[in-house]
């Protein structure tokens, strides 16, 4: 049994080293070329791409957490402090919702300044 096992690791050594010697069986000689798979061309336009897709993502849940705190507001019927709760999720909806804002803002800024120079 220990014949049988050496002898596989020596077929299998042998063959991986005529396998790996010979370049046209592992591809040496060709040229490769990578294709860039993204529609930018630069670190700026590529955060501006970034932004874009976390904007999309995060107004519809800016606006559902506006919502629930309507439903929140609606639910309380006076009580204070599920009114005061639901104070504090539309604080806190509306803050990330200018957080958002303030991003696009900021990187439109950054974008002019740099192409100014």
């Amino acid at each position: 049994m220990e014949f049988f096992n050496k002898m596989k690791i020596y077929i299998f050594t042998t063959l991986s080293l005529i396998f790996l010697s010979v370049p046209e069986l592992v591809f040496a000689q060709i040229q490769v070329t990578l294709n860039n798979p993204l529609k930018v061309n630069n670190i700026p336009e590529l955060l501006v791409a970034i932004l874009e897709v976390v904007i999309v993502v995060l107004t519809p849940i800016v606006v559902i957490f506006i919502v629930l705190a309507g439903f929140k507001y609606v639910t309380a019927r006076g009580n204070a402090q599920i009114t005061a709760e639901a104070n504090r999720a539309l604080s806190y909806a509306i803050v990330g919702g200018v957080i958002i804002l303030g991003a696009v803002v900021i990187t439109k800024i950054i974008e002019k300044v740099v192409a100014a120079f």
